[in-house]
């Protein structure tokens, strides 16, 4: 049961094996809500397979379930399941549509009539139970001792031994792993393969190594574009759309819109501020007068916030209660004060000398009418009382043959490996609250008999660590929120603003107006789930997106965000491709009033050179300075002084030497270079270092880095390609 609760532990980890990025979005409900777009229609079709949206809600279920269990969640955000959704669609698009890439280069080997490109079994069992230098990195970081870094591969191999034995859950986290190294393996096959066709000439090597050892000494001005204000530049139709007709590519964009938007963000009244008092003031009232015994109850039904139960150490407690709290009686209350927008009212509990962790190891007797019981378990409560009573009789005369018992007689699945030690459980740790609860007034060395929902335990405290005063406080929280009454009235707010201004100039004029805050967001997907400000925005953005809503259009409805009111125009709709002039003139207005700087300035540059070749008279002439550059190599980046400046370096290396260059257009500036000579180091670079540089950058953009969402570009590449028909905002 150790292995298997490492497994648990571990188990996001196990879920992003098979490529699932489980971290946040809506209930599921909310994902099969009405709005927006024909529910007949065509779920999804990638590389011309239909997508049926009943087998992707199974697929979603699938990881909600996964998620759940691992984070112990009962309920999820409507971000979490939004984003399970989002990132089983991701995971689902590559495996289809790589599926196809690894049958089109024989990866897709048939291993049992295999539905998926997958590996042997030979290849499977090296891989999680072979040779230490041939694990899985899967297997390395869930079954490594974090000590000694070595996996202890009989462990894994009880597991596969037991495996009919397993909880269903657990069966499920085993299958995730080992399908996660499967797909893992097969992508780094075909990775391997595209990385070893990267073929490098030597000639085109030495080059690249010599070009990088050569060192440039010279003398450059510039003119810098900043020299000539942008006011003075005219810039004409003809010339933007000269500039755009020559760039058009290097603008090409996804589908995507533009909106302004009003939130109406709803704030308490000064009449929902006095009756929270007097709530607050009614509950400390009674809080006063109530039995200790009662607290829990009186949390349950006055309290915004869950009652933590937990003992804390000095320290612990909110700064503005720990120095109190720890120099008061028990009953002691504290009386209401604000933090965090919310009122408190703190009451001490309880005092007790608690450790901060133990060190227990537990014997289990199971019995099969446990309300939590193992599988195979036959014996009767009555059975199993007989046998912990005698086990427990055993074990007290010597407490030291404990491990050696708990490995014969125990129920619990991990006793026979482990010798039923849990190991040190913290004062708090909610999965192990049981144990610690059940022996923190126990001493070392001591044995004792508790029930559990699963049977019954023969306790061992091995060793503790040393009691300090700990207290557990009760604080009742009572948010200040506002009313229905405010809420209705900010609506009827927002609605007003909605129904009277229609178009997007109206919009823009009330605005000022009223002196109300617009919002933009540029660049909105059609998945996105947030927009500045705003934590969930679906159904903005689902209505940014809707066929039905064009460009300057205003929400007729409302939008109601989390309790934030919102009101929004449609500014601009982008479509796939290339962008148009319109949505990029903003962009390239200061690129083209740059080019035109560049030609005044290349005049000026030339009709100075046409009267002197001294580069000292030159600089005065031109109002700048002579920059000295003593080590400029042909693989720096930034000019000194100036920033990036590529094709300038560029240049400098074809330059002769003692002759002063005509003007160089750069990014910053207007450039006129003196090289006094080009030398090669000492030490040249090595051809094997270059390849080897060469190499690590290609194979970074066939593998991509998950750890900074960097995707590889292979699969970029190809997903470009693919004709993949995208419906789900139609959904969710």
């Amino acid at each position: 049961m150790a292995i298997i609760g490492r497994i648990r532990k571990h188990s996001a980890l196990l879920v992003i094996l098979i490529g699932v990025a489980l971290a946040g979005f809506v209930l599921q409900d909310l994902f099969r809500k009405s709005g927006g777009g024909n529910k007949s229609q065509l779920f999804a079709k990638i590389a011309g397979e239909k997508v049926s949206k009943i087998d992707f809600d199974k697929k979603v279920d699938e990881q909600v379930a996964a998620y759940k269990q691992q984070s112990k969640k009962e309920n999820l955000t409507s971000a979490e399941n939004f984003q399970i959704m989002t990132s089983t669609w991701d995971q689902m698009l590559k495996d289809q549509i790589m599926q196809k890439e690894y049958e089109a280069v024989g990866l897709a080997i048939d291993h049992e009539k295999a539905t998926k490109a997958s590996i042997s079994p030979e290849e499977l069992y090296d891989l999680m139970m072979g040779k230490r230098e041939n694990l899985h990195p899967f297997i390395v970081q869930n079954f490594a001792d974090p000590n000694t870094g070595a996996v202890d591969v009989q462990k894994i191999q009880s597991i596969v031994q037991n495996f009919d034995n397993m909880k269903d859950e657990e069966k499920q986290q085993w299958k995730r792993l080992e399908q996660g190294i499967k797909d893992d393996r097969i992508n780094t096959k075909y990775n391997s393969l595209i990385t070893h066709g990267y073929y490098m000439p030597k000639v085109f090597l030495q080059r690249a190594a010599d070009e990088s050892s050569k060192v440039a000494k010279l003398l450059s001005i510039g003119v810098k574009y900043q020299t000539i204000s942008d006011s003075i530049i005219k810039v004409s139709d003809d010339d933007m759309k000269k500039f755009y007709e020559e760039h058009k590519n290097e603008y090409q964009q996804e589908n995507a819109r533009d909106l302004d938007y009003v939130v109406f963000e709803v704030l308490p009244s000064q009449d929902d501020l006095t009756k929270i008092a007097q709530d607050v003031q009614r509950i400390y009232t009674d809080y006063q007068k109530l039995e200790t015994k009662d607290v829990d109850n009186f949390m349950k039904l006055n309290s915004d916030a869950p009652y933590d139960s937990n003992f804390y150490k000095k320290g612990g407690l909110p700064v503005k209660l720990d120095s109190i709290l720890f120099a008061s009686p028990v009953g002691t209350i504290i009386p209401p004060f604000v933090e965090n927008n919310s009122y408190s009212i703190a009451r001490l509990v309880q005092i007790q000398e608690r450790p901060d962790s133990i060190k227990v190891s537990q014997l289990l007797v199971a019995y099969k009418d446990a309300p939590n019981p193992l599988q195979n378990i036959t014996r009767t409560k009555e059975q199993a009382k007989k046998t912990i009573d005698s086990l427990f009789a055993f074990v007290k005369a010597d407490p030291k043959i404990f491990a050696a018992v708990a490995q014969q007689r125990s129920d619990f699945p991990s006793a026979k490996k482990d010798g039923g030690l849990i190991g040190w459980i913290g004062d708090g740790d909610a999965n192990n609250k049981f144990f610690f609860d059940s022996t923190f007034n126990a001493k070392v060395g001591d044995v004792k008999i508790v029930q559990s929902s699963m049977g019954y335990h023969i306790l061992f405290v091995s060793d503790k660590k040393e009691l300090q005063k700990k207290l557990k406080v009760a604080i009742i929280k009572h948010d200040i929120k506002p009313s229905s009454e405010t809420f209705n009235q900010y609506l009827a707010k927002a609605s007003e603003f909605a129904g009277t201004n229609r178009t997007a100039e109206q919009f823009n004029k009330t605005i000022k107006d009223k002196g109300l805050n617009k919002r933009q967001a540029q660049f909105v997907k059609e998945m996105d789930y947030t927009i500045p400000g705003l934590e969930s925005a679906r159904d903005i953005i689902r209505w940014a997106f809707d066929a039905k809503t064009e460009k300057g259009m205003i929400s007729e409805q409302v939008f109601d965000e989390n309790g934030k009111y919102v009101v929004a125009c449609l500014v601009e709709k982008r479509d796939k491709g290339v962008a148009t002039l319109e949505q990029v003139k903003t962009y390239i207005e200061p690129l083209v009033k740059r080019e035109k700087k560049a030609e005044q300035l290349i005049a000026k540059v030339k009709t100075a050179s046409a009267t002197t070749k001294d580069i000292y008279l030159l600089a005065q002439k031109l109002n700048t300075t002579v920059d000295t550059v003593d080590q400029l190599t042909f693989a720096t980046s930034n000019y000194p002084k100036y920033g990036p400046e590529p094709e300038l370096i560029g240049t400098i290396f074809t330059l002769k030497n003692n002759v002063i260059s005509d003007p160089i257009k750069g990014k910053m500036a207007i450039y006129q270079v003196l090289i006094s000579g080009i030398t090669a180091p000492a030490t040249p670079t090595s051809v094997d270092m270059v390849k080897m540089q060469l190499l690590g950058t290609f194979r970074s953009r066939v593998y991509g880095n998950p750890n900074y969402r960097q995707e590889s570009e292979v699969f970029k590449a190809i997903k470009d390609i693919t004709d993949i028909t995208d419906n789900r905002i139609n959904y969710y």
